[in-house]
């Protein structure tokens, strides 16, 4: 399979501090790698980097064999994206904003027209920036991204504080954009659902170490299946399930996972749960999602998610 991204060896210094350390990794062309990992473990770094924003103290990126420095501009013709989060005049315009970006890049005027009706930003084209909600500034910023019509698209965090409603319309535009277009992708993002549903690579990171990289379904798979709970109370579920020998685990919205392996009867522990007076809200038991399997990965290796 053809390579479009490869880095090799990167670090990154801060006077004594640092941010990256001797990172390597490639990424097919076409495929979807998804960086996660706790605050300050070097993503956001990593991505300055590959925008050109910032310059590693050593080490080398290549987008398809050609390296980023020393003339990043040729390099990134075909890239697009935004790190921490995307940047506009807030007393222009969607449509100025974006045809000066594109007037920059010497790009057909009609592009313009065909982004924003791509992010269905095209009834709000003439409006201020600067009075759009969170979730129009981040489909904006996809529309800029995609103005070059990239091969590599890189985007920090697009999902971050989303509502409910407008997460599942950013989730369904990137998938949209895999499959309309094709190109190679690269995000970070604190949900992990969206890695697992978006993303058919994943990278883990930690106090600038990369700890893995590689396919998603390749992340410490463990041995039988996982129970998830909805419980409410939650901590008295927690105490509960504990005090039966089961290793559990609280997940976020009230759910609680263990690894289960038929030592105990479900159907027994749920009798249990009730007993206790607790309340039910789901049950599930199945193979282990991503999100059980990179927090028992990350526990292994004692990396704090918080």
């Amino acid at each position: 399979m053809a390579v479009a991204v490869e880095a090799e060896k990167l670090t990154k210094q801060y006077h004594d501090k640092s941010a990256l350390e001797d990172v390597s990794f490639t990424v097919p062309r076409g495929s979807a790698l998804g960086l996660v990992g706790p605050n300050g473990a070097g993503k956001s770094t990593l991505l300055r980097m590959m925008l050109g924003v910032s310059r590693p103290t050593s080490g080398r990126i290549l987008y398809d064999g050609q390296p980023l420095w020393p003339d990043p501009d040729r390099a990134m013709d075909a890239v697009g994206g935004f790190v921490d989060a995307p940047q506009f005049y807030p007393y222009f315009t969607a449509r100025e904003n974006l045809a000066m970006l594109a007037e920059l890049r010497r790009l057909k005027p009609g592009r313009v027209d065909e982004v924003l009706r791509y992010v269905h930003l095209e009834q709000e084209d003439h409006r201020k920036v600067g009075g759009f909600s969170h979730g129009m500034r981040q489909r904006l910023g996809i529309a800029a991204a995609l103005l070059k019509q990239p091969g590599l698209l890189i985007l920090d965090e697009p999902q971050d504080g989303l509502d409910p409603a407008r997460l599942e319309e950013m989730r369904r535009l990137i998938l949209r954009i895999r499959q309309d277009l094709a190109p190679t992708i690269i995000m970070s993002s604190h949900v992990l659902q969206d890695i697992e549903r978006l993303c058919d690579r994943i990278a883990v990171f930690d106090r600038g170490r990369l700890l893995y990289c590689g396919p998603t379904g390749g992340l410490g798979t463990p041995q039988g299946d996982e129970v998830i709970w909805e419980l409410r109370p939650i901590e008295l579920a927690l105490s509960h399930l504990t005090s039966l020998g089961l290793e559990v685990r609280a997940m976020g919205d009230g759910r609680v996972a263990t690894f289960w392996d038929d030592s105990l009867e479900l159907g027994s522990v749920n009798v249990s749960l009730i007993k206790a007076g607790i309340t039910i809200r789901t049950v599930m038991r199945g193979s282990a999602s991503l999100e059980s399997r990179l927090l028992r990965y990350l526990e292994d290796d004692h990396v704090d998610m918080r």
